[in-house]
């Protein structure tokens, strides 16, 4: 009887053992990317950034790939040593390389950087500086190459803020950061991130769907943690109900397993302005 018993254990082992092994590599497969508009450091905020830093950081140090929006230069540096296993890349977007930026951080146990830059969204896009159309401030957007050593794809990010004042600008904006990030080959993913200061349905949310080409990844995942969700919730608990949701993260060349908001609340109140927002995404093995 026992060694009847044990002989079912052992079988049941053996069986068990394909199923972990391809489990592990559905695991090895997933990409987590994070997008998350910061907020600059506002000495008159509710929450002050000395306050929040450590929050900030721990919201962002656990995905794979995190693009965040409105960093001051003090506040990249604060968390490029608070992210002591990431790296990291970002210009602000003043003439002289300050005010804020758009910095794209990555698992350095997981990716290469093959290519970095910044690009304003203007007519000279490789002018520091430079304002485009109806915006009233230098905009950017922040491109790397990543190569994923895991799945061996390359990974093009493309981590943005438009303009809040100005919908030429954000047309605009949209054309040139489609047309930088262009169509997917099959060894690589794109990843379209940042604060759009526009709602699903505005013009650019409709360009950008109808190019087919990048997918929100609100749209259609396996799995959203709420049924709806905004992303601009202030600082203060009770806006999330109603709350606009102004931040995105649009993928081309991978599926969308999961997609939900994080709420960190710290001393009553939130930690941004904006909530982080995330996707888990699942990619294939290079070809």
């Amino acid at each position: 009887m026992f060694r009847d018993f044990l002989w079912l254990v052992l079988v049941g082992l053996m069986v068990g053992w394909p199923a972990a092994d391809g489990l592990a590599q559905n695991r090895a497969s997933e990409l987590t990317v994070l997008t998350f508009n910061v907020r600059y450091d506002n000495p008159s905020d509710t929450l002050r950034w000395a306050d929040r830093l450590q929050e900030v950081a721990d919201a962002v140090r656990f995905y794979d790939i995190a693009g965040v929006q409105e960093a001051l230069p003090h506040q990249l540096g604060d968390l490029e040593a608070a992210l002591e296993h990431m790296d990291a890349y970002g210009v602000g977007r003043d003439a002289d390389g300050g005010g804020e930026a758009c910095p794209i951080f990555w698992r350095r146990d997981r990716f290469d950087l093959l290519h970095a830059e910044t690009r304003w969204l203007s007519l000279t896009p490789n002018v520091p500086g430079s304002v485009g159309w109806d915006a009233d401030l230098p905009r950017i957007a922040s491109l790397v190459l990543l190569h994923d050593r895991i799945t061996g794809k390359r990974i093009r990010v493309l981590n943005t803020h438009w303009s809040h004042t100005g919908q030429q600008a954000r047309q605009a904006a949209a054309a040139l950061c489609a047309g930088w990030m262009g169509e997917s080959a099959a060894d690589e993913v794109h990843l379209l991130i940042g604060d759009f200061n526009e709602e699903p349905g505005g013009p650019v949310h409709t360009y950008l769907s109808e190019l087919g080409t990048l997918h929100d990844a609100y749209a259609n995942p396996r799995t959203r943690c709420r049924r709806t969700f905004g992303t601009y919730t202030t600082f203060f608990t009770d806006r999330t109900v109603g709350a606009p949701r102004i931040d995105y993260i649009w993928v081309d060349g991978a599926d969308v397993a999961w997609h939900c908001v994080d709420e960190v609340i710290k001393w009553g109140v939130f930690i941004s302005d904006h909530a982080p927002v995330h996707a888990i995404l699942q990619i294939a093995a290079a070809p």
